[in-house]
């Protein structure tokens, strides 16, 4: 019998596990978050344009009553009231679109994402100049990447945000820094970046910041975004919590608009210039800082994730399991040879902070069933096991390698329709 027809015989003898998060659900949640987004801007820019029209007793067939009606609705986009509504439609469509699925699927995709996971006063301490250098050593790269696409012509067509009050700030530090903040890290962490990291945890961080990055859909936030993408995907794998991850985010988006404030009283502008060599020092300070700064995460991360290990240990042996694992056979010591080595170690490390021991042990338990269920089959068994476990392997790549495609493909094109209407502007 070929192993083919042995599959079809045997199939039912191989229990499917509990679905686990891949890309190709990334993928599909971040292309329903996106179109969603859009379907919301267009029908709200309608809505938009009846009103005015109506209010104001324009034509919009009409090019005069057209340009007097797109004015001011560009004029309510750029206030206090339309900023906020615009971001509250964005940011919901990031938690809308995780339920839907979680609705179709029968599959709960924030298991895991990390609401539950412990932190201490340390990791949330770290997070304020974690995001002040991020800020402080990028500013300089952002500002010369912006300037060079300025100088090719783009005209950047988003709402410049003027903070001019006291209550402003305090409204803007809720809708536009503290919002952002949980929703997007719960979309491009908590989905795409913990799905990524099957490929490994050094692509989770390169492709969760590069759609991060292309998503905000401007050239003005492309470089400065990819970093806070890097950084904020760090501390998420690191910490293990999606708390931690937004707490960096929304420092990273408050120190902004405290400082944009703070300078808009002193100068009476929102324009900052500043000469080469002080951004040159930004620069080195800044990077220098960052550094430190995460080396700190990472040693608070580590020192409480051996304390989770020894009080699971601890909880286990007084709770008499035989099967308990240990430290070192939570994360054994493994020797990296030949030239990937410091990659290697990098992942592996991300992985046994980004794993609780409670995690460990359930998956070293998966594991070890299979095991014992492979041993009872008898050859012929075994066989078919391999060859549909294979052949799961070899579709589970193609499904996540078109999500990856096809989530780059939607990203980049809106992104490149955006910049195109910046330079007819």
């Amino acid at each position: 019998m070929a192993i083919n027809d042995q599959a079809k015989t045997y199939k039912g003898f191989f229990k499917k596990t509990a679905p686990s998060l891949e890309f190709y659900d990334a993928s599909a949640m971040f292309i329903t978050q996106f179109i969603l987004q859009y379907v919301l801007q267009l029908i709200l820019m309608i809505l938009g344009f009846i009103i005015i029209a109506d209010i104001l007793g324009a034509q919009t067939t009409t090019t005069e009553g057209y340009k007097q009606v797109s004015e001011r609705f560009s004029l309510f986009t750029a206030s206090s009231g339309g900023i906020v509504l615009i971001t509250l439609l964005n940011e919901s469509t990031m938690i809308l679109s995780p339920l839907a699925y979680w609705k179709v699927k029968s599959f709960n995709v924030f298991n895991g994402i990390g609401f539950k996971r412990k932190v201490n006063g340390a990791q949330i301490a770290m997070t304020f100049p974690i995001a002040l250098t991020l800020l402080v050593g990028f500013m300089p790269v952002a500002s010369a990447f912006i300037a060079l696409v300025n100088a090719t012509g783009y005209n950047y067509t988003g709402s410049e945000i003027t903070i001019e009050s006291f209550p402003n700030l305090l409204l803007y530090l809720v809708f536009v820094a503290a919002i952002p903040a949980v929703c997007e890290e719960i979309l491009h962490r908590g989905i795409i970046a913990r799905a990524a990291k099957n490929y490994s945890y050094f692509i989770g961080i390169i492709l969760s910041s590069v759609i991060f990055a292309f998503m905000h859909g401007s050239p003005q936030q492309l470089v400065h975004q990819f970093f806070v993408g890097v950084v904020c995907s760090l501390v998420y794998y690191m910490s293990g919590s999606i708390w931690i991850s937004a707490l960096a985010h929304f420092f990273n988006n408050a120190i902004t608009l405290v400082f944009g404030y703070v300078y808009y009283l002193v100068t009476g502008s929102s324009e900052m210039q500043l000469p080469w060599w002080v951004l040159l020092i930004m620069l080195i300070v800044g990077l220098c800082g960052l550094f430190f700064s995460l080396w700190g995460m990472y040693k608070i991360c580590y020192a409480k994730r051996k304390a989770e290990d020894k009080i699971f240990e601890e909880s286990q042996s007084s709770a008499g399991d035989a099967t308990a694992e240990n430290d070192n056979a939570i994360q054994p010591n493994v020797v990296y040879v030949g030239k990937k080595k410091p990659l290697k170690v990098f992942n592996e490390k991300l992985s046994y902070l980004f794993t609780s021991p409670e995690q460990a042990k359930e998956e070293a338990e998966k594991r070890a069933q299979i095991e014992r269920q492979i041993s009872e089959y008898g050859e012929e068994k075994k066989e078919v096991f391999r060859s549909l476990q294979k052949e799961d392997d070899v579709n589970l790549k193609k499904k996540n390698s078109r999500g990856v495609i096809f989530a780059l493909v939607v990203v980049l094109a809106i992104w490149i329709i955006n910049t195109i209407a910046g330079y007819a502007q």
